[in-house]
């Protein structure tokens, strides 16, 4: 495990600092740099985001043996990679240690992913999700401008919650979670380029698997059940999940979870004292180890905070 967040004011010790890659950047804009680099790596699996406030130009090579993607997050002008245009309607998708040319604008924030493609194919496997390998070396491909906003901010707060609470990858199980979350946010963007199934399920077998999700979240009250999770279970796929969820209780999967388990914080906060279970324990009985992400959650969700939850006993 690597975890690490810096502050520049040289752009080759930004270059340096990204663990793994064999780069340069050369300075191209006037003014003072100031970048930044935040940073999470396990086994098979490195996240990574950079911002700088200068126009600067990447050159070197890809990671060998991982598959890389790339994410604008901002900047004042479109990236360019290997000679392709690269703004929040596109991703970068590259396997292989390539040379590349990345032509970063003023004000940039950039996402960066490397994986395993061993990691990223179980992960794609059980998800049901069949990936042609000639994706993998288009070096840019479209995606929904939105789609691709809310996975890169979701990469983004999966790593900040680590860089604040390293122990959270205190062991090899949660190393693993880190990473097939990672490989998860990644397939949501593949997906639009994966040619789409039609959907047989009736009615009755999208609520059976609304119903099954349901007790698995229940069964594992501290461990949050993932996507990937009820794949594996229930041994459908993850646009299965995806349809049944939509069309049974009209929202996402992920939001059903995380509301299920919100709604079982909020009995026990209403069936305890506070002297005798606290919100914050009560949050991590069902697995909020972020206090928070959690009250703003719960306030979202029951339009109160969790401390101001009555006690009736």
């Amino acid at each position: 495990m690597y975890v690490n967040h810096e502050v520049f004011n040289d752009a080759d010790r930004h270059a340096a600092a990204l663990r793994g890659w064999e780069q340069r950047y050369d300075q191209i804009g006037a003014g003072v740099f100031q970048s930044a680099v935040k940073q999470v790596a396990v086994e098979g699996v490195q996240v990574f985001q950079e911002a700088a406030n200068v126009r600067v130009v990447q050159r070197g090579a890809l990671p060998a043996g991982y598959t890389t993607f790339g994410l604008a997050l901002g900047g004042s002008a479109p990236f360019s990679f290997r000679g392709a245009r690269l703004d929040q309607d596109a991703m970068v998708i590259t396997a292989g240690a390539k040379e590349f040319m990345l032509h970063s604008p003023a004000d940039m924030s950039l996402v960066g992913v490397a994986i395993d493609p061993g990691v990223l194919r179980m992960v794609a496997d059980a998800a049901g999700i069949d990936v042609e390998d000639d994706l993998f070396y288009r070096d840019v491909i479209d995606i929904p401008r939105a789609a691709g906003m809310r996975v890169g901010r979701r990469l983004v707060e999966t790593m900040e919650r680590v860089l604040a609470q390293p122990a959270l990858l205190g062991n090899a199980q949660a190393e693993r979670r880190f990473a097939h979350d990672v490989a998860e946010g990644i397939l949501d963007l593949i997906t639009y380029h994966v040619p789409g199934q039609s959907n047989r399920l009736t009615h009755a077998c999208q609520s059976e698997i609304v119903r099954r999700s349901h007790e698995l979240v229940l069964a594992s009250p501290e461990e949050p059940v993932s996507i990937f999770d009820l794949c594996s279970a229930l041994r459908v796929s993850r646009r299965t999940i995806q349809n049944s969820f939509q069309s049974i209780a009209q929202t996402n999967p992920a939001n059903y979870l995380r509301s299920v388990r919100l709604a079982q914080v909020r009995r026990l906060l209403l069936a305890s004292r506070q002297s005798d279970v606290p919100v914050s324990e009560a949050a991590a009985c069902w697995g909020f180890t972020h206090l928070g992400h959690f009250a703003r959650d719960y306030k979202a969700q029951f339009g109160e905070l969790p401390s101001q939850t009555a006690r009736r006993l």
